[in-house]
C-alpha cells in the first residue's frame, strides 16, 4: 500500500514538473533572428578636406515614446551613425565637418479594419511601418575659404498583414531599414560632389 502511494506520488510530481515545464516553454518569447550587417565599409571613403568630422545624433529614439525602433534587429539612428563612421573620412589640415543625425525615426501606425462577417472572410493589412531618417553635413576650410552643407532625407513605409508572425515582422523590418539606408547612401553619393565639391580630395 505504501509503495502504491509512493509510486502514485511520484507520477503525480512528474506530470506537474512536465505541465510546468510545458507552459514555461509557451512563454518563452521565439529567438530574434540574424541578420545580415548593414554596413558601408566595403566603399570607398569620402575624402574630406578637413581636419575632423564630428558627428552628432540630435535625434533619440528614447525620447519619442511612440517610436518603435526597438522593433528592428537596429536601431536607425545607430546605422545612420554608423554610415559617417564608414564613409567619411578627414584628410586635411584645417577645418572641421559635421555630421548630424537630425531624424531617425521609426513609427508603427495600426491600420482600420473591418469588423462582422467581412473580417472572418479575408486577411487585412493591420499595420503600416513608416521609416523617415535626415542627416545633414556641413564643412568648411578656413585655409582655401570653401565650405559647403547638404541635408538628405529618405523615408519608407511597408503594410503589414494580420496573419504575419513575429519572425516573418522582422523580415520586413530588416528589408525596410536596409532599403533606406542604401537610399541614403545612394543620395549622399551624389549630393556631396554636387554642395561639398571643392572639400573633396
Amino acid at each position: 500500500m505504501i509503495a502504491a502511494k509512493n509510486l502514485l506520488r511520484t507520477t503525480l510530481l512528474s506530470t506537474l514538473l512536465a505541465a510546468a515545464t510545458l507552459l514555461a516553454a509557451c512563454d518563452t518569447p521565439p529567438e530574434r533572428q540574424h541578420f545580415p550587417e548593414i554596413t558601408f565599409q566595403h566603399l570607398p571613403a569620402i575624402k574630406l578636406d578637413v581636419a575632423q568630422i564630428e558627428i552628432v545624433n540630435n535625434y533619440r529614439a528614447a525620447d519619442h515614446a511612440d517610436d518603435n525602433a526597438a522593433d528592428y534587429p537596429e536601431k536607425p539612428e545607430t546605422l545612420a551613425t554608423e554610415w559617417a563612421r564608414d564613409r567619411l573620412q578627414a584628410v586635411g589640415q584645417r577645418g572641421q565637418a559635421t555630421y548630424t543625425i537630425i531624424e531617425a525615426r521609426a513609427v508603427r501606425v495600426p491600420l482600420p479594419r473591418s469588423s462582422g462577417v467581412n473580417a472572418a472572410l479575408k486577411t487585412e493589412q493591420s499595420d503600416r511601418f513608416d521609416l523617415s531618417i535626415t542627416v545633414k553635413l556641413e564643412a568648411g576650410n578656413p585655409l582655401s575659404g570653401k565650405s559647403g552643407s547638404l541635408t538628405e532625407t529618405v523615408t519608407r513605409s511597408q503594410t503589414v498583414p494580420e496573419n504575419m508572425t513575429l519572425n516573418q515582422r522582422e523580415v520586413v523590418l530588416f528589408n525596410l531599414l536596409d532599403t533606406a539606408m542604401k537610399d541614403l547612401n545612394t543620395r549622399l553619393e551624389a549630393s556631396i560632389p554636387q554642395y561639398l565639391g571643392p572639400l573633396i580630395r
